[in-house]
């Protein structure tokens, strides 16, 4: 053995390789290594056969640190090129050491797959399987369900479902599984800039329908409520700040601008009047109207500096309102509904308002003389324009405008036919809603002066969940969908209008739950007009019960055709699931063919002896041009042949040796009467 040790080479590998198994410790035995205050990439390790399995003879803190081998892949960090590692605790792992028998240089060059059988409990000792997950590595990590196993099977590669959390909430409950969903974003609203000219107010609506969504998919209470609530309201500040900033400026620049100019012209050319009329001299007359323009400047300069100190004020306590009548909404309102997000903006605009009039009270009185009984209240309460001037609020000078064609954005689904909040319809209801409150009829509703004071709304009363609810500021709903049956689809955008489309079910699906089917085709019923870019479709269910429907559109874009700027087309591009059917299709709804074959890709290479057919045999007609695009795809005559309904979404297949690149979407029509297969005779004189 001496001669050995002394006949070593001090050549890493040379005299042979010592490899091993071991165990990574746990997160507390790591120290600093894990919160970026060690170095290099290292772990400590309980080597299999080398290390004892007692605690008290080595404890997890005193093991060796295993440095960890990379692949070439990786990169090392050097020219900012490198990987993270992605060891856990409890990793079983296998390494050599690089000192050979010395066995004090542990080097880790690779791991062993985790495997379903093996229990993922907390840490109870060495070489016993345990959890992954640590304060670093949480098992709420929302995207993925909670397994430790990179088993080769479905449920563990399954991946995450792009849906909105109350969706996957709901698919749980129906496959009484758990399901893995992608983000807690998903389904979450946000407006586009761009977009409408009161958008700041669909921002406001916007997070308050995400907040809702947040509140019934997580079930949300006490504290975590509370803070959803909190974040809401910092995110509603936002738009609040950015009306208050555009009524103080519309009352400035169109009101009392307007207001202390000619009031101040009216001064002079009185005060002028009168010390003319008594002395006949002008140069008189002119000292005396300027000096009472003059005794003016004292006043408005008053007034200049009091205007950002009431803005200031109405904000300090503009986010504690907002707050409170965010959790009425919380506590009363079931569902999102349009109401409730006009009376609420209601409430934000009397606040303001509000502030607007008492704050410079004292100010304007000083002015009285040259204002007469100039109201800022009334002001900004006789419309929409003197509001805030909307029309030209958005504008930027000396930029181009651009106008995306669409007002929001659903994370992960894409473009919304945003609703039009109505910045009329608001202001209406804020007078009304103020109007109850000075005459009391708070009161009846049991209201705290905290949100009261800004109006008195139907969401402040659990009624507002109850069906035909109605107040002095009209009907208002937010209780459960009345019915779930149905879907809708809308065509927006694009810069046209007209376009009416309607969607085709199938693959119906009959259980407990109801009748359920996925959409597989479009019928266009109308093409509309004025179209310049393909418009946005967007397929929904009154109780958002659907998912994953997907549809575009096309148009014609030849000015030299009748059917120019019209939509010509609109194919599926996913078909989705679990759209609800409605009651009277499941037994009356008309049978569907394929009428044609929109050619959203021509391909390339295709030839006239390729085949084209679908799922049921049926043969399709190919046009191809010299350079192999298909040109036009005709299916069998349904009034010709006989072919079968569709209850599915039709799929194209193609068998060719040298085409490729085609993108094919059967659409759908009402199947014609079958009037047998046509065959042409020729008479033919002897």
């Amino acid at each position: 053995m001496i001669e050995e040790s002394l006949l070593k080479s001090n050549f890493v590998g040379r005299d042979g390789l010592l490899w091993w198994v071991g165990q990574v410790a746990p997160e507390k035995a790591q120290g600093e290594q894990i919160n970026g205050a060690g170095w290099g990439n290292r772990i400590k390790v309980r080597i299999m056969g080398y290390h004892p399995q007692s605690l008290q003879e080595l404890p997890d803190e005193d093991l060796p640190w295993a440095q960890i081998l990379l692949p070439s892949t990786a990169g090392s960090g050097k020219g900012g090129r490198a990987t993270s590692v992605k060891l856990s605790p409890g990793d079983n792992v296998m390494g050599f050491f690089m000192d050979g028998e010395d066995a004090q240089l542990p080097v880790i060059f690779g791991i062993l797959g985790n495997t379903g059988y093996a229990p993922a409990k907390e840490y109870a000792g060495p070489f016993q399987p345990y959890t992954g997950f640590t304060s670093k590595i949480e098992k709420a990590n929302a995207m993925f369900v909670g397994t430790e196993t990179n088993e080769m099977n479905a449920s563990t590669n399954e991946s995450p479902r792009l849906l909105p959390a109350d969706v996957v909430k709901k698919l749980e409950t129906t496959l009484k599984r758990e399901v893995k969903g992608a983000s807690s974003k998903l389904g979450q609203v946000i407006s586009l800039a761009g977009g409408p000219e009161d958008g700041v107010l669909n921002e406001i609506s916007n997070e308050m329908e995400n907040m809702m969504s947040d509140i019934k998919a997580g079930g949300l209470t006490g504290s975590a409520l509370k803070s959803r609530i909190n974040s809401a309201t910092s995110e509603m500040m936002s738009g609040a700040t950015k009306l208050n900033g555009l009524m103080t400026k519309n009352l400035i620049d169109n009101g009392l601008t307007g207001a202390l100019t000619g009031g101040l012209d009216n001064l002079y050319k009185g005060v002028y009047s009168t010390v003319m009329a008594a002395t006949s001299s002008t140069n008189a007359a002119k000292l005396a109207g300027a000096a009472a323009q003059g005794a003016m400047v004292g006043p408005v300069q008053a007034l200049e500096g009091a205007i950002p100190c009431v803005g200031q004020k109405i904000l300090g306590s503009l986010g504690d309102k907002i707050k409170g009548l965010l959790g009425q909404i919380a506590q009363n309102v079931t569902n999102f509904a349009k109401c409730v997000a006009q009376q609420f903006i209601g409430g934000i605009f009397n606040d303001i308002i509000g502030g607007l009039t008492k704050g410079l009270a004292g100010p304007l009185g000083g002015l009285s003389k040259i204002l007469g009984g100039f109201d800022i209240s009334g002001f900004l309460k006789s419309g929409a324009k003197k509001l805030m001037n909307l029309s030209n609020v958005f504008k930027c000078n000396n930029k181009q405008e651009y106008d995306f064609g669409i007002k929001e954005w659903v994370i992960g689904k894409g473009p919304k036919n945003a609703i039009d909040i109505g910045v009329d319809k608001i202001l209406e209801l804020a007078n009304i809603a103020d109007g109850m409150r000075v005459m009391g009829e708070g009161a009846i509703q049991d209201l705290s002066i905290a949100t009261g004071s800004l109006g008195v709304f139907d969401f402040l009363n659990p009624s507002v969940n109850i069906p035909g609810n109605s107040s002095p500021l009209g009907e208002c709903y937010s209780g459960p969908p009345t019915k779930c049956g149905g879907f809708k689809v809308e065509i927006f955008g694009g810069g046209g209008a007209g376009a009416i489309a309607k969607g085709i079910l199938g693959s119906i699906v009959n259980d407990e739950a109801g009748s359920t089917g996925s959409i597989i085709g479009i019928d266009l019923l109308s093409g509309g007009i004025g179209y310049k870019s393909p418009p946005f479709i967007e397929i929904t269910d009154d109780c958002k019960q659907g998912y994953g429907a997907m549809a575009r559109a096309e148009i014609d874009e030849d000015e030299e055709s009748p059917t120019f700027g019209q939509v010509t087309d609109v194919y599926i591009v996913s078909q989705g699931e679990n759209y609800p059917v409605p009651e009277p299709e499941l037994d009356s709804k008309p049978p569907y063919v394929v009428d044609h074959v929109v050619i959203v890709n021509p391909g390339i290479g295709y030839t006239s002896t390729d085949t084209f057919k679908d799922e049921d045999d049926n043969d399709y007609k190919a046009y191809v041009d010299n350079s192999g695009r298909i040109v036009n795809l005709v299916p069998p005559d349904a009034e010709q042949y006989n072919v079968k309904d569709v209850v599915k979404l039709p799929k194209i297949i193609i068998k060719t040796e040298t085409g490729s690149g085609a993108i094919l979407k059967p659409s759908l029509k009402p199947r014609p009467t079958y009037q047998g297969e046509v065959k042409q005779v020729i008479d033919c004189i002897s």
